[in-house]
């Protein structure tokens, strides 16, 4: 790594033309180059995309321009790297390529050369806000930075993987690190909520990583809709053409969105041909497969089908356990007062049934309850939190507890019924018990009378034993939280 002499090259202007300025140090260059495309491309433009941009250093013979945001670096990239490549070349004898670079995305290696380019300046609109406040030429809304959420970057490393996603994030990889995949359309489809638009994100970020060059796009249906329409109100759609066609990488999330809308339909089609046809890969993430899928034309369909398609899963328990972990350990990194104990681990993962999104909603809800992380969280906190993500449970019957623990434990219930005295059915008939005491609410006769007629004393001891055993033995709790569960499933689905 070298900076050369980028910003203390003594000024030497040649007077033989008006144009070049090579042999000014790198920031006259970059301020030449400035005026320059003051007068190549649109007020607007500039003033919204270029204005903002940070000449920050040499690195490896490249010059390095910084955008203060992700939103920033990728309108530039998409639109304006080229024209900046070509006129920096007129100003630079040594005809150095650029390095675009997002500041905030920016690796270790940048950082240790060259401070915030912004650290001292004075208050500003982020670059895409500037103007009239209205939305950009594609149709994104104007923007402000926005204050961070506190969540975790959505990267590879911070993404659970498992069995239910472990093609499709490997299909990710392999896209954003140039490897081979067979086709260059991909579909990846699956529930809401089981980290599609997370893989998709952590692609883009893994790619930018690899390679330097590269020009991802991402765009949710939604956004691209919105663009669409209007370009066609303006009746001119060149500015969102010329941005999609600039990828390397288009990344189009939520496709499903788009079925039934015939005209925006055909301009993504046609810009899926466009970017595959120059090499690049088109990445697609929606909720069903294409033999589900349904509003598309007979061509779309076809495209859809020739693509690549991998499937997303819910999480499985351990996912969702993982799931629940990391976020935890990440928010105590700022707030180590929130720590979650094991069983408040499991009490989120039987009480909230729905994929990995309403767990994390779960997590931060708890946090809130926490006083912002600033009280460790109680089960009390907890089951606040459960009760106004999933309403008031109903207590589950009798029969409904059997059910689940046969399920469980794959016994019948004439096993749970019956005298039988060996451990395979004593143990889930205990757990049977515990759960109709703890959670029908039932008198201990009542129970009694449900598993073959046993006097109330068999349900008691049961009871006593588990609550006794329960604290130090975790594969006793571990199988009484997987019942829990099943009731829960149970309950989703209609059983009584």
């Amino acid at each position: 790594m070298d900076r050369n002499t980028l910003f203390d090259t003594p000024a030497s202007v040649d007077s033989k033309t008006n144009k070049k300025i090579s042999s000014l140090p790198g920031q006259a260059i970059w301020q030449a180059v400035r005026e320059h495309l003051k007068e190549v491309l649109s007020t607007a433009d500039f003033e919204r995309w270029i204005a903002d941009l940070k000449l920050i250093a040499e690195v490896d013979g490249k010059i390095v321009i910084a955008a203060r945001d992700r939103l920033s670096y990728d309108r530039v990239s998409a639109d304006h790297r080229h024209i900046l490549q070509r006129i920096w070349k007129e100003h630079d004898d040594a005809r150095r390529d650029i390095r675009l670079v997002c500041w905030k995305e920016a690796g270790a290696d940048l950082r240790a050369i060259v401070e915030d380019p912004w650290a001292n300046a004075e208050p500003e609109a982020a670059a895409g806000s500037a103007g009239n406040g209205s939305g950009g030429d594609d149709g994104e809304a104007a923007q402000t930075p926005r204050p961070s959420s506190g969540a975790p970057e959505m990267t590879f490393g911070t993404l659970v993987t498992g069995k239910s996603n472990a093609i499709s994030v490997e299909l990710a990889k392999r896209v954003a690190d140039g490897q081979p995949v067979g086709t260059q359309v991909h579909l990846i489809s699956g529930p809401q909520g089981t980290g599609k638009t997370h893989t998709l994100l952590a692609l883009r970020t893994r790619a930018l990583e690899t390679n330097a060059d590269a020009t991802v796009v991402y765009l949710t249906a939604e956004e691209f809709l919105s663009a669409y329409t209007d370009g066609v109100k303006a009746k001119d759609t060149s500015a969102l053409k010329k941005r999609l066609r600039a990828a390397s990488i288009l990344l189009i999330d939520d496709l499903h969105r788009i079925s039934g809308k015939p005209g925006t339909e055909t301009e993504l089609f046609q810009n899926i041909r466009e970017v595959t046809g120059q090499g690049g890969n088109v990445v697609l993430a929606g909720d069903k497969t294409p033999g589900e899928l349904a509003g598309f034309s007979p061509r779309m369909m076809s495209e859809l089908k020739g693509a690549t398609v991998v499937e997303v899963e819910l999480p499985d328990e351990d996912m969702r356990r993982e799931i629940i972990r990391r976020l935890a350990r990440h928010i105590a990194e700022a707030h180590p007062e929130f720590v979650l104990d094991e069983a408040l681990i499991e009490r989120i993962h039987t009480g909230i049934r729905g994929p990995g999104r309403e767990l994390t909603g779960a997590v931060w809800n708890l946090f809130t309850e926490a006083g912002f992380g600033s009280m460790a969280p109680t089960s009390d906190m907890l089951e606040r939190v459960i009760r106004r993500m999933e309403g008031e449970v109903r207590a589950p019957t009798i029969e409904l507890v059997k059910k689940a623990t046969m399920k469980v434990f794959n016994v019948s219930k004439t096993d749970l019924e019956s005298p039988s005295k060996a451990r395979t059915v004593v143990y889930p008939r205990q757990i049977a018990m515990y759960l109709c005491r703890e959670q029908t609410h039932k008198s201990f006769p009542q129970i009694g009378r449900a598993f073959g007629r046993r006097d109330h004393t068999t349900v008691l001891y049961a009871h006593r034993k588990l609550t006794k055993a329960l604290p130090k033995d975790t594969e006793l709790a571990a199988d009484i939280a997987r019942v829990a569960a099943a009731i829960l499933e149970l309950q989703a689905a209609g059983g009584h």
